[in-house]
């Protein structure tokens, strides 16, 4: 499976949206309480999917930690050169308006 920011950015966006559903239900919620100074706080169940969204964001880092290391050195060195073409194309079709084979969806 591929993750990538959106599918992220999605999962953060369901925990918020659950959380904030949730809070005037009392899952989450701060409390002060009357007798002394002291804050309470309590977690929800969404915790645990913030803590393996934190993790699968830690794993990408790392994933492409490496590539990004490659690239910086190559392009240092002057040795790093893209085709430009190669990068129009990659734009397209990741919009999809053209195709793998660089044919247009038309």
């Amino acid at each position: 499976m591929k993750v990538t920011n959106s599918t992220v950015n999605n999962g953060i966006a369901t925990l918020r949206s659950d959380a904030l559903e949730k809070k005037g239900a009392g899952d989450v919620s701060t409390k002060k309480s009357a007798g002394n100074s002291s804050d309470r706080v309590e977690l929800s169940a969404n915790h645990a999917k913030i803590e393996h969204l934190t993790g699968v964001l830690a794993a990408m880092e790392n994933t492409n930690s490496g590539k990004i290391e490659s690239i910086k050195s190559r392009i240092a060195d002057g040795t790093y050169n893209i085709s430009g073409q190669a990068v129009a194309e990659k734009m397209l079709q990741s919009l999809g308006i053209l195709k793998a084979g660089g044919d247009t969806n038309e």
